[in-house]
């Protein structure tokens, strides 16, 4: 018996070893493995930085997708490195300089600085969503807070015109900030009126109570879930460093429609897909240049009043060259 099922267990293992490779499989870079081991020098690193830092505000706003996004770039850099006899005789225009050896092998480094910066800007973010999430129970309680008081006020500012005035400042405008300076607003309010509202008889004194212990820790949380500087810059290296990748990509593929058009190598070149909406307008190549400004939150800003890129991503065709699915924004 024994002797049985090790020869069921041997059977097994030999049809699974002659099953076909998924698609996915059969089209991953043979790098791929290799590819994540690489790591940056801290000079190389400095040195990269120093290059997408020059770039401005004339970058490219990733798009996510990080492990397929490498995998194609890494599939790029290969084609390159095997083909670089013929690449680096391309006769690019005067205002372009010649492909070299270097650049072709750069693109490497590139990559991974792509994959640092996005870690990074990852790290920046979690950290943000989550004081996002503390910041919600809160501000929840302090807007009930919020909706009892000015009910008060409402019927004892009826004739009173200057005090409507201040009661539309404070319904004026949403968001947390606002929240966190409506509070602020209605706690001198009720001071100039601490009478009245002793003898209210619907909990104004309690909610008062409450907004006071409320206010400090709303206006503390409202600091940790806004995007600090940091974090703002770690996106916008992030971006460069992508944008790094996509020019290097440019020039490998401009290059390699100079020698192999109308070839198969050329495929190895081929932009990575664009998503569906994308490719039906005729948009046949990510990357479309911006200024820093747009599609991002501005230094104050926090994610519950404006939505974050890492929220939304292009999606990919079916086929496009597999990755891992814990990418991401």
């Amino acid at each position: 018996m024994a002797t049985k099922a090790s020869t069921t267990t041997a059977s097994g293992i030999n049809r699974a070893a002659k099953k076909p490779a998924s698609r996915e499989a059969q089209r991953a870079p043979r790098s791929s493995a290799r590819a994540a081991a690489y790591t940056l020098s801290a000079a190389r690193e400095a040195e990269l930085v120093r290059e997408a830092e020059s770039l401005g505000d004339n970058t490219l706003y990733f798009p996510g997708k990080l492990a397929r996004r490498v995998i194609w770039a890494s599939r790029i850099q290969l084609a390159a490195e095997r083909d670089a006899a013929d690449l680096v005789r391309t006769p690019f225009p005067d205002d372009e300089p010649p492909l070299t050896r270097e650049e072709i092998h750069g693109l490497r480094d590139k990559i991974e600085l792509l994959r640092v910066t996005q870690s990074r800007w990852q790290a920046a973010q979690q950290r943000q969503e989550r004081a996002a999430a503390t910041f919600a129970k809160p501000a929840a309680e302090a807007a009930l807070h919020r909706q009892t008081l000015l009910r008060f006020f409402d019927l004892r500012f009826k004739k009173s015109p200057e005090g409507q005035k201040r009661l539309m400042a404070i319904r004026a405008g949403n968001g947390d900030a606002d929240l966190v300076q409506d509070v602020s607003d209605l706690l001198l309010l009720c001071s100039e009126h601490a009478d009245a509202i002793d003898k209210a008889p619907r909990g104004e004194a309690a909610a008062v109570a409450r907004l006071r212990e409320l206010s400090p820790l709303l206006a503390r949380m409202l600091a940790d879930k806004t995007l600090s500087p940091e974090a703002l810059r770690s996106r916008k290296l992030r971006d460069a460093a992508y944008t790094l990748v996509v020019n290097a990509e440019r020039r490998l593929r401009a290059a390699a429609e100079y020698w192999y058009a109308g070839t198969d190598k050329l495929k190895d070149y081929a932009p990575f897909p664009v998503s569906r909406g994308a490719a039906s307008t005729g948009e046949g190549e990510e990357g479309e240049a911006r200024t820093d400004d747009e599609g991002a939150l501005d230094e104050g800003e926090t994610e519950g009043d404006a939505p974050d890129e890492g929220d939304e991503e292009d999606e990919a065709p079916e086929d496009v060259a597999p990755g891992e699915d814990e990418d991401e924004r």
